[in-house]
């Protein structure tokens, strides 16, 4: 008999971050250090990227991270870390490799967790330069909450007295909210944006109970006011400590204090209120998808001539029977998982790049039937891509926003009549680079605003820069204003879309993470729109129990051996 899974072995933890003493790389500035984390594969014994990552802090050698990393914690196995520190010269690439290597520090999750007092101090150090100062990382460790509600929060300083400069223009005043750790320190888990006034009130924020105090409504809370300088510094404007119960049962206002050894001053009645608090528990993924939100996959596939003629091995869209190519494989392995959310597996495929019966379209359907562009399962769009291949002349150039457009305007329809509870998921693959940067932009910060995700999948070994761009992880996506047109700059609504290059996953072992790396960011894509528009989930559908049915899509999928039998 199989045992009982372990039911304390395992858990969440949280990782605080900050740095002391980083070498400054920057001639004209101070280093802007980010920090990267990777994990040994315990197969593979390979480091791969983990996708997490803090922010970027500019102009500062001794940065305290807002970001932290949450991990599942294993008692079972030896979970190897590896923090990379990097000075961040290049912010609009993703790739933390292409960012001045400053140092990293290597241990195993165990020894955090196990470390006394919950904090770990490491040598951050460079291979290839051992005998360099490359300063310090702390790392703060703790089991994260299992609360799942949030805090929505909204303060306003008063009477704040703060230093102009050599110009006396305002300066930008910013809100840092900080968590108490074991030892009487505190960490920062919220900052706001700038604003120049003597009595700031910053936009209210949603955080997590979990993140803000960790489930602890009396732990310690530092809200802290101050003013940035461009070469990293700061001064404290006044600081004071509360706790989130205070706060939820009508404690409305904090005197401001400087902290102790301070010099300055603080004005006679500086203080800081609380204008809204209150927490709730939020809906989760799954109580949309119990409550019958469909989830719709549109495919959009590259047929523009960069890929090689598809007759020739050296071709990207080469079928010869024995092996999938980028293309189907991206197809199968991403729309294998999203047909299961899709109620009646009915998607629409198209081709855009190419002549179709000698017509150059960027929104072709592969089906032919512009009236009803869909097609049956994964099984319907590996059929019509296969068939488009023996018919499509390839061609130019690589247009992303006309069937971002396309879609958009789709789901405008639905919207409008008013069918709230769809979603949709745009997946392009793609080999080349994208020739309507400045449309596409506009594209997807116009489509932020709709229940959309766009996800991109790379094939091939093109130059993806553009793609990181478009994911918008760092940086959102700006619609630059143009003024012939009189078209005013916007801002993305939300991050909307995800990039994934195949060439990384290419081994045996990598290519069953792909579908992780191409989908992992859908949920949190979706809870962010559903959020924005408060619209919440319906409730959960009565289903009809399915007996002895067979899944289609597992047909021929070769089964799992039986575990292991002992008397």
């Amino acid at each position: 008999m199989r045992a009982a899974p372990p039911k304390y072995a395992h858990s969440q933890v949280e990782l605080k971050l900050s740095c002391n003493d980083l070498p400054d790389l920057d001639y004209l500035s101070k280093s802007d250090p980010q920090i990267i984390l990777l994990i040994k594969d315990i197969r593979t014994q390979k480091w791969k990227s983990t996708n997490q990552q803090t922010e970027v802090v500019m102009n500062n050698l001794n940065p305290k991270f807002v970001i932290s990393f949450i991990l599942d914690y294993l008692f079972e196995e030896l979970q190897q870390l590896r923090f990379i520190c990097v000075d961040v010269d290049k912010p609009n690439n993703s790739d933390w490799q292409d960012q001045e290597f400053i140092g990293q520090f290597d241990c195993d999750l165990g020894s955090l967790v196990g470390c006394q007092g919950g904090k770990m101090k490491g040598k951050l150090y460079d291979p290839k330069h051992q005998g360099k100062d490359r300063g310090f990382i702390v790392i703060s460790t703790e089991e994260v909450s299992k609360s799942k509600r949030n805090a929505r929060l909204k303060f306003q300083a008063n009477n704040i007295f703060s230093k102009s400069g050599l110009f006396k223009t305002k300066p930008e005043v910013f809100l840092i909210v900080s968590r108490a750790n074991e030892d009487n320190t505190f960490s920062p888990v919220y900052k706001s944006i700038g604003i120049s006034s003597a009595s700031p009130m910053w936009d209210a924020f949603t955080i997590k109970e979990a993140t803000l105090c960790n489930g602890d409504l009396d732990r310690p809370l530092q809200l802290q006011v101050r003013q940035e300088k461009k070469n990293g510094s700061y001064l404290i404007l006044g600081q004071c400590t509360v706790t989130l119960n205070e706060i939820l049962k009508g404690k409305r206002l904090y005197a401001l204090r400087l902290p102790p050894g301070t010099n300055g001053k603080v004005g006679k009645d500086t203080n800081i209120t609380v204008i809204h608090a209150s927490t709730e528990e939020p809906p989760t993924f799954l109580d949309y998808i119990a409550g019958g939100t469909e989830i719709n996959l549109v495919a959009a596939i590259d047929f523009t001539g960069s890929n090689g003629d598809p007759r020739t091995p050296k071709s990207l869209h080469y079928i010869n029977g024995r092996r999938e190519n980028d293309y189907q494989r991206a197809i199968r392995s991403v729309g294998k998982i999203l047909e299961g959310y899709d109620y009646d597996r009915m998607f629409p495929v198209y081709g855009f790049g190419a002549k179709f019966n000698g017509v150059l379209s960027h929104t072709y359907p592969l089906n032919n039937n512009f009236s009803n562009p869909e097609v049956e399962g994964v099984d319907g769009i590996m059929a019509a891509y296969s068939q488009a291949i023996h018919s499509v002349e390839l061609y130019g150039p690589t247009y992303f926003s006309p069937i971002i457009n396309q879609t958009a305007e789709r789901i405008k329809e639905e919207v409008a009549v008013g069918n709230d509870n769809v979603y949709y998921i745009l997946l392009v693959i793609t080999d080349g680079v994208i020739t309507d940067m400045d449309s596409t932009i506009r594209s997807i910060v116009s489509a932020s605003v709709l229940p959309l995700s766009i996800v991109i999948v790379g094939v091939g070994n093109a130059d993806f820069t553009n793609m990181n761009i478009l994911d918008a992880d760092d940086r959102p996506l700006v619609q630059k204003s143009d003024y012939q047109t009189r078209r005013t700059e916007i801002v993305m609504d939300r991050d909307i879309v995800q990039f994934v290059a195949m060439r990384d996953f290419q081994t045996e072992t990598a290519q069953y993470q792909l579908p992780k790396a191409v989908l992992e960011e859908i949920p949190d894509q979706f809870m962010s729109y559903m959020m924005k528009h408060n619209l919440q989930p319906r409730d959960p559908i009565r289903r009809r129990t399915i007996e002895l049915e067979v899944d289609v899509r597992f047909v021929g999928s070769p089964d799992e051996p039986p575990p292991a039998y002992t008397s």
